[in-house]
């Protein structure tokens, strides 16, 4: 999806994001502590209430369009119980936790200019009509994801991606998929399409990649190559290690690997530097990513070399996928590059946080680099609209 303005309020906590637009790619801006982080982490939430979560004391408005060209406007508050709840959707929880769960109290979501579902707390209309009880506790976006004229939005929300491959490398962080035979699964994800689509983390998608398009593996592996000259090959397979201390559910789990130039043995996953790892996983998504995904990726520069940066940034700027990005970054080279009519300098007073067009502080005008007229902003140093 591609969402074209968003604004955001949480009661519980008393701050409020004034709506803005974004672009396909929108670099957020501005002092420490202005709420950048707040704006990816809102647009989070939006992905857990689709997904079934309840969140206390917020209301939200998008706008978005889907891959298929439908215009969705979706607006809904929670009820404000007074201090921050989140949780999670589970089938399993008893009636007395379900009930404690923060209620929807007014949700709407418009296709095309068309109602499609009006709520309040007395009732709630589906394509005018009034639908039997459902749970006041999730949105209709996930109660009713199977209806025609709603999967689209649901399909699209989910599509929001928190980028964070801090301490990624290490053996063990993050296995959904721990007792997963992924070569098991080799026919199930046997095209490029299948594995794009597909909710497998990262590594295991360049797993099944390497063998389903030799093609896309062999590019990624390039501009890999590219970014660091030393490197020979990457493979994704399990370890060649006589280590009794690894469990055997991890014996024929598929790692990545890399092998440079003039050294005989593989470096593994857990030895592969920081930087070198985030590098290869974000050029990996930008290629095995699905169609419509929403990245979100806080502090972008973070675990980068400037040579990681300026390829990942350069290759962000230059992909054809349909695909939008909304970063966050106080690194020169990144906020330079990226032409400053993708940036909003976002600013703070009290709990009002609001996004501005840079194009309003002249920036541009000057034979000095955009990141340094920017960086003279009193709104950039202190964080607060004049």
């Amino acid at each position: 999806m591609t969402i074209s303005e968003f604004k955001f309020e949480d009661k519980s906590l008393d701050w409020r994001l004034e709506q803005f637009p974004l672009n396909k790619l929108t670099l957020l801006v501005g002092a420490s502590g202005v709420g950048k982080t707040q704006i990816l982490r809102a647009l989070m939430a939006l992905k857990q209430i689709a997904g079934g979560s309840s969140i206390n004391g917020i209301s939200w408005e998008i706008k978005f369009e889907t891959l298929a060209n439908h215009k969705y406007i979706w607006k809904g508050e929670f009820e404000n119980k007074g201090i921050e709840i989140f949780i999670d959707a589970d089938e399993d929880d008893d009636d007395d936790d379900k009930k404690n769960r923060p209620r929807i109290i007014h949700e709407e979501l418009l296709l095309n200019g068309e109602e499609v579902i009006f709520r309040d707390e007395e009732k709630i209309l589906f394509m005018g009509n009034p639908t039997i009880k459902l749970s006041q506790q999730q949105s209709i976006i996930h109660l009713l994801k199977e209806e025609d004229k709603i999967n689209p939005a649901y399909s699209g929300l989910r599509k929001l991606d928190f980028v964070d491959h801090s301490n990624s490398a290490s053996i063990g962080q993050g296995f959904r998929f721990s007792f997963l035979n992924a070569k098991s699964l080799s026919k199930k994800y046997d095209t490029i399409v299948k594995i794009q689509e597909s909710e497998l983390e990262t590594p295991l998608k360049l797993f099944f990649v390497q063998k389903a398009d030799k093609k896309v593996f062999a590019t990624i592996k390039q501009r890999f190559a590219d970014i660091f000259p030393q490197i020979e090959d990457i493979k994704i397979a399990s370890l060649e290690t006589k280590e009794k201390e690894m469990p055997n559910f991890l014996k024929d789990y598929p790692f990545i690997q890399i092998k440079e130039k003039g050294v005989v043995h593989w470096i593994s996953q857990n030895r592969i530097s920081s930087g070198m790892y985030r590098t290869l996983i974000q050029l990996s998504e930008l290629y095995l990513c699905s169609e419509g995904t929403v990245f979100l990726i806080d502090e972008f520069e973070n675990s980068l070399g400037i040579n990681c940066i300026n390829e990942i940034t350069n290759d962000i700027l230059a992909s054809k996928r349909k695909l939008q990005f909304v970063l966050t970054s106080h690194h020169p080279y990144i906020i330079d590059t990226i032409g400053f009519n993708n940036w909003k300098l976002v600013t703070r007073n009290a709990g009002i946080i609001k996004t501005h067009d840079i194009d309003k502080f002249n920036i541009g005008n000057s034979k000095h680099s955009a990141f340094m007229q920017l960086i003279q902003l009193e709104e950039y140093q202190t964080g607060q609209e004049q």
